[in-house]
């Protein structure tokens, strides 16, 4: 999967828009609300990826938050992020930024947020990798990185997950995937690209990247959540790690 066809997605006009709706219209998950208040602090330096129109960013310094940089690989994302962190005159750092090559110094951030499964519409794995190291490099010592997927093993999924598996195991799945997990669907404004892992898929990852994983669970078993988060998105596992700190 080539990256600027994801990028593309992100560009559309159409897209952009449903973005910005949701920062006033599906604000803060409440297990998002639940799991920030928990392990951030509203003071701490806080870095937020794959931001889109600003949703998380916005809305946690809407809640109290004081120092975050909200990014996106999208620049029609970050551009209607920045006007409703204007128009709400909200002190917000908002810009362009690929979480392949994050540029930003190491040891910066107290916190790095990667929402709504953001992570995961990176495509191959080892380009995840990569954007797994960035972040590590950027937290502080003992710095949270908090992010979504979904899980692939769950059971309301199994039958097309194993019908997928035997295309692979056959050769004739769809040559635009990289590897088992990708999913290439059609929605209301373009077709979308998102890596669904397997849990052990992630801890190795995460071991891969040198991150301390500290505790996952299902959003659905974190909070109860109203129509419009469940009409948004599916149900997901939260991971929260932190930047584990190498001995010698």
């Amino acid at each position: 999967m080539d990256s600027n066809t994801v990028k593309s997605y992100f560009e559309n006009l159409n897209v952009v828009a449903d973005y910005a709706k949701a920062v006033d219209q599906v604000k803060l998950w409440n297990s998002e609300a639940i799991i920030f208040s928990k392990y951030i602090k509203t003071t701490d330096t806080i870095l937020e990826l794959g931001c889109g129109a600003g949703r998380i960013g916005i809305n946690l310094a809407r809640n109290g938050y004081t120092n975050i940089k909200i990014t996106d690989f999208s620049e029609n994302m970050v551009a209607i992020a920045k006007m409703i962190a204007e128009r709400d005159a909200l002190n917000i750092s908002a810009e362009v930024c690929d979480a392949t090559k994050i540029p930003y110094l190491e040891n910066t951030f107290d916190a790095v947020i990667f929402g709504f499964n953001g992570l995961m519409q990176i495509p191959r794995k080892d380009c995840r990798i990569t954007a797994l190291k960035h972040i590590r490099r950027i937290l502080k010592d003992d710095g949270i990185f908090i992010f979504t997927t979904h899980d692939r093993d769950v059971s309301e999924h199994k039958d097309y997950w194993s019908s997928e598996k035997k295309q692979w195991e056959h050769g004739v799945q769809d040559p635009r995937l990289d590897e088992f997990g990708d999913i290439f669907y059609k929605g209301d404004h373009g077709n979308i690209f998102i890596h669904s892992p397997s849990k052990d898929e992630i801890v190795q990852s995460l071991s891969e990247a040198n991150l301390e994983l500290i505790y996952s669970e299902r959003r659905s078993a974190i909070a109860d959540e109203p129509a419009c988060v469940s009409d948004f998105s599916d149900d997901c596992i939260f991971w929260i790690t932190k930047k584990a700190i190498r001995t010698t």
